[in-house]
């Protein structure tokens, strides 16, 4: 009786270790999946799908910025550093921006985009760099004047 009881056991837990071993491969699948999307041989992230998210996804942008930031806010009030708290979210590409009052320049490079938006004569500056770290574009640079 007590072999028959072994066996019934034996064969009950059966479903149980098949199930964990499916569960094991599919996890260890995916971590391999994971970790060949982000290999060092991966294409760097096309700058120009970066920005145009940069621009339309808050969150996004903000996970791409790196506190505290290269550069400062300056104006009436004094000068600054940028802090999430007081971070203005970027919304305009420079390409769009298309009001004459406006001077523009832009450069890109291939690890590299420096953009500058300004006013003449008025105090008004805006110069923001990007740069490319390990295969991701990154706003590194900021500075704003308007006085």
């Amino acid at each position: 009786m007590k072999s028959q009881k072994n066996s019934l056991t034996r064969f009950a837990l059966f479903p149980y270790l098949i199930t964990g071993l499916v569960v094991s491969v599919v996890l260890s699948s995916c971590d391999l999946f994971r970790k060949a999307s982000v290999t060092p041989d991966s294409s760097p992230e096309s700058f120009e799908e970066f920005y145009l998210r940069f621009h339309n996804d808050p969150a996004f942008q903000m996970s791409r910025l790196a506190f505290p930031l290269e550069g400062k806010l300056i104006d009436a009030e004094g000068e600054m550093e940028w802090t999430p708290e007081n971070w203005p979210v970027m919304q305009v590409p420079i390409w769009d921006i298309n009001d004459p009052l406006f001077n523009t320049d832009y450069t890109k490079e291939e690890t590299k985009f420096h953009q500058k938006v300004w006013i003449d004569n008025s105090g008004f500056i805006s110069e923001y760099r990007f740069e490319l770290i390990n295969g991701q574009w990154f706003l590194v640079y900021a500075f704003e004047q308007n006085l």
